[in-house]
């Protein structure tokens, strides 16, 4: 029997914001001011959520992960309004903390940015924690910053599921090793709205109905 549900960590674009739209601009505006060509809405689409330093390794070889993360933050600004939060996210965060459930973020997206955008959406103060890939030292695929999340609201892998919805989300949360349940994404344990979350979670100590 699987142990039971203390903790929920999030991935935060394409599960508590919809950001798509912004990053495409930003990255296509950090390409063009760094000299390289602009890429289409399909590429872009294969690649989102990859993290900076794969931004660079596959884009920008040339150029260090701390420059395109700074290029980045500095872009995001004029594209803040194009963010939209999801809708279900505000009410399920908040029932997750009245039945006892601690909740942390788990992004690729740089801590400064990431902080800002939940601020903006009425997000941070309903979580425990947030975990940033360049806090953590490497971003999904790799597991690190999902270990940084579930560690910042003291509790074990095993007792934490992990929400994403990309294969980036998916690879990190079987490299943890936690529970991964995909938004929209997978064919393990899946849901189509973030609120069919609360199913998978009835109470703090009990135990998510199948493992992935």
């Amino acid at each position: 029997m699987p142990a039971p549900v203390r903790a929920v960590l999030f991935d935060m674009d394409g599960v508590l914001v919809f950001s798509e739209d912004a990053w495409f601009s930003v990255f296509n505006e950090t390409l063009t001011g760094f000299g390289h060509r602009p890429v289409s809405r399909a590429e872009f689409d294969a690649i989102y959520g990859n993290g900076a330093a794969a931004d660079r390794d596959a884009y920008m070889p040339e150029r260090r992960v701390e420059e395109i993360d700074a290029a980045y933050a500095r872009l995001f600004e004029a594209h803040l309004g194009e963010i939209r939060p999801n809708a279900e996210a505000v009410p399920v965060l908040a029932e997750l903390r009245r039945r006892g459930i601690r909740t942390s973020v788990a992004t690729n997206t740089t801590a400064p940015l990431a902080r800002r955008v939940l601020a903006l959406h009425g997000l941070l103060p309903l979580l425990d924690a947030t975990a940033s890939a360049d806090e953590a030292g490497a971003g999904k695929p790799d597991p690190a910053v999902v270990r940084l999340a579930a560690a910042r609201v003291g509790e074990p892998l095993e007792a934490c599921l992990f929400v994403g919805d990309s294969r980036y989300d998916e690879a990190a949360g079987a490299a943890a090793p936690v529970r991964f349940v995909g938004l929209a994404h997978g064919t393990g344990t899946r849901i189509e709205q973030l609120g069919e979350l609360l199913a998978l979670v009835p109470a703090a100590a009990a135990p998510l109905n199948s493992p992935v």
